[in-house]
């Protein structure tokens, strides 16, 4: 009972610590943007420090607690092997920071399965409207002439206090889709309500990733996955009809917004530098032309194999990534940080699937299979997803909700909504 009482408190403690990612964050961008560089950021202190938690919390899982320290071990291999070449030992110590951007969603995963198959969801859900509201707010603070824009240039767009704005769209997709998810089922005018605002969210953040998604996500949810026996012919009249009303009408005042701001002339402006391609991967194709002509060029029989870190990887193409989650995995990673990561997601779509076929015990099935599916596409074209140091614990977590059994999706989700 003892040991009952203490796991609990550690848990709890651990996600109270959560509430506290998006505020510390905006301290951390405050103090990059204005040049106070520190030899760790107070956002990494607090991410590692949640992480040695979870590492506490799982050894009473013993299955996860070795992948855990399985998966460090793994990704570390071909930094050590750079410390002997170079005997450079802050690679290491880089690497080891870097690296948590990528176990986070694992040992969040890990932390929110446990989690919410033993306790109340209140206190998750509670953490989420949370962190929506510190992320919303942020965004929006640029409409009263506080914070910093997504693009210095022309001054466009916003992230409100954050530094890395080309993770605040992953951010916005998770949060808002989880909350929306939850509205549909209890108050469809609602639900209409917060899919406008978090347009008008995304517009302001000014990314083209952040609109589409959040287009896309409010489009799908309403519409159940489709069955052998039973076409959601009811679901897809409802989706058609909401369509036909609110569609003209966002089209009409985002195009409005888009015109009147300097994005419409940074669009104008590198689309006609560009061709269609290069516009829609803003740039990244190139990026990854110059990458893996350095991984052709630079790196010797082993490294093509395992890697050679995130650092090196960066330093060999002067401090500049593809941003394309998979092909930055396979430049820093190589043929390990491939497999473990395309593994992870077979593992989370086949679960979500299997758990699919019961829909009725756990609703959240085809909502994390649909995410899965949205954040591997705008991983595969924007990147800074699955390797975002500011989404990846909601990753984990979003991931980890087709655990939530409809008894207590009913009682405790819907009840407070």
């Amino acid at each position: 009972m003892e040991n009952s009482i203490l796991n609990l408190s550690l848990d709890k403690v651990i996600l109270y610590l959560m509430f506290l990612f998006l505020p510390v964050d905006m301290v951390n961008g405050f103090l990059l943007m204005n040049e106070i560089i520190l030899p760790i950021s107070v956002s990494q202190v607090l991410k590692l420090t949640v992480i040695f938690l979870i590492f506490l919390s799982l050894i009473k899982f013993p299955k996860h607690l070795f992948l855990s320290i399985f998966l460090i071990i793994t990704l570390l291999i071909p930094s050590i092997i750079q410390l002997l070449k170079n005997f450079n030992l802050s690679l290491l110590i880089n690497d080891l920071i870097k690296i948590s951007r990528y176990i986070i969603p694992f040992y969040g995963f890990f932390f929110f399965k446990n989690y919410l198959k033993k306790y109340s969801v209140k206190l998750v859900f509670t953490m989420i409207h949370f962190s929506y509201i510190v992320l919303v707010v942020n965004i929006l603070l640029k409409h009263l002439g506080i914070g910093y824009p997504m693009y210095k240039f022309g001054d466009i767009g916003s992230k409100g206090f954050f530094y890395a704005g080309n993770e605040i769209s992953a951010l916005l997709l998770i949060l808002s889709s989880i909350i929306s998810f939850n509205l549909w089922k209890r108050n469809k005018f609602i639900y209409v309500l917060i899919t406008l605002f978090n347009i008008i969210v995304a517009l302001s953040i000014a990314s083209k990733t952040s609109v589409f998604g959040v287009l896309l996500i409010h489009i799908l949810i309403p519409i159940k996955k489709p069955t052998v026996k039973k076409l959601n012919l009811k679901a897809l009249s409802n989706v058609f009809m909401v369509g036909m009303l609110a569609l003209p009408a966002i089209i009409y005042f985002g195009w409005t917004y888009v015109k009147s701001s300097n994005l419409y002339n940074r669009l104008s402006y590198f689309y006609d530098k560009f061709d269609f391609l290069t516009f829609i991967l803003s740039n990244r194709n190139v990026f990854l032309k110059d990458s893996l002509k350095v991984y052709i060029q630079e790196y010797n029989f082993l490294e093509k194999i395992i890697g050679v870190g995130q650092t090196t990887y960066e330093n060999l193409n002067h401090n500049r990534v593809v941003e394309i989650d998979i092909v930055d995995i396979f430049f820093a990673y190589a043929f390990i940080g491939l497999f473990i990561f395309i593994t992870a997601l077979l593992f989370i779509g086949v679960q979500a699937f299997i758990f699919s076929k019961n829909i009725d015990k756990y609703p959240y099935a085809n909502f994390v299979l649909m995410m899965l599916l949205i954040l591997i596409t705008i991983s595969s074209t924007a990147g800074h997803v699955f390797s975002s140091g500011m989404a990846g614990i909601y990753i984990g977590l979003i991931f980890s909700l087709f655990y939530i059994k409809k008894i207590n999706y009913k009682n405790e989700v819907l009840s407070q909504e």
